[in-house]
This record gives C-alpha cells, structure tokens and sequence, in this order.
C-alpha cells in the first residue's frame, strides 16, 4: 500500500497527494464529522491528473473511492483506511457558457447553486435544484441522476446532460462531450 502513495507522490505532488493528519483532518461526509479513514487524497484540477491517478491506482490493484460534495445519504463515498480517496472538488471551473446554443461545459466538482447563479447571470436556467444546492455538485448529481424539486417539469439528471468526459479505472479518458442532442458521428 505503501508503494502506490509513493508511486502517487512522485507523479503528481503534494499539492495534489495528501496523506497523513491532511486525510484525517477531512470530515467523512456533510452528515458524518468524524475524521476520514483513507491511504491518501488526491485533490487533482484536470482531468488529465485524475486519469494518472487512476491508472497509478490501477497499477497497483488499489481500490478507489471518489468524492465530490459529500450530501450524499446512502455513504457511497465514505473510504476505509485501505482505500484512496479521488476528490473532486478541485475540479470546479465552469469552462463555458453557451446562451445561444443554451449549453454549459463544467467540471464534476462545480457546485449546482454556482452553476445555476452562472447560468441565470448569462439569461439561462439550469433546471435542476435540491435542498443541497449549496455543497452538492453536477459529478454528484450525475453520478446520482438526481432529480429535485423539478423534476417533472424539466426532467432527471441525465435530461440535463448532452455528453460527459469519463476516466475509467484504468485511467483511460472516454469523451462524449457534444453541444447537440442528436449526434450521428
């Protein structure tokens, strides 16, 4: 275990990796203050640095645990101590806005109400709200397919969305960003 936080280190900085008191200094989740159980986190900022990551990680054989807001109920992002912790909240540009396509390209990390307060700044709305607005973010809610207050009028997650860019546990980096709904290619 060891080996893959060395291995971690040396490819992606302090900056990125942190171990030790920094890990459990973390609380466990938005419900849950107790200190957080995990070999490291890597905070990256690009995708590019998650996919290095993961293939670190794939290496080595070593299970993965992914964060983004931490609201969620069911524990799905809570980390043992043989577990390393891939959290998203870097990753929180919103790259661009769109108003006459009426698209947005964000990053998993970035916080719903942001986004929405973006989106209403540039004449748009982005659709989808939860109590959790706040500290919940789009990964999350794509991860979750969540659906909120408005739901029957505009839809689930996934009717939100026009395409993701992935990193598979393998580190390999799949696209399917596209700015229309029908996409022939």
């Amino acid at each position: 275990m060891q080996q893959v936080v060395e291995a971690l280190l040396a490819e992606l900085g302090q900056d990125i990796v942190q171990i030790g008191a920094a890990v459990h200094e973390r609380a466990t989740s938005y419900w849950d203050a107790s200190p957080t159980q995990a070999l490291a986190v890597v905070k990256p900022r690009r995708t590019e640095e998650v996919s290095r990551a993961l293939a670190i990680c794939h290496r080595f054989g070593q299970p993965v645990v992914t964060q983004g807001g931490l609201t969620g109920c069911v524990q799905g992002a809570v980390a043992s101590g043989e577990e390393v912790i891939i959290s998203l909240e870097r990753m929180n540009v919103i790259e661009q806005i769109d108003p006459l396509a009426g698209t947005a390209v964000v990053q998993a990390g970035v916080v719903l109400q942001t986004l929405q307060d973006e989106a209403a700044a540039h004449g748009m709305l982005f659709a989808l709200d939860l109590g959790a607005r706040g500290s919940c973010t789009i990964g999350g809610n794509v991860a979750t397919n969540a659906g909120g207050i408005n739901v029957l009028r505009y839809g689930m997650m996934r009717d939100q969305v026009l395409g993701l860019e992935a990193v598979m546990a393998d580190g390999t980096v799949l696209s399917s960003l596209s700015p229309m709904l029908k996409n022939n290619a």
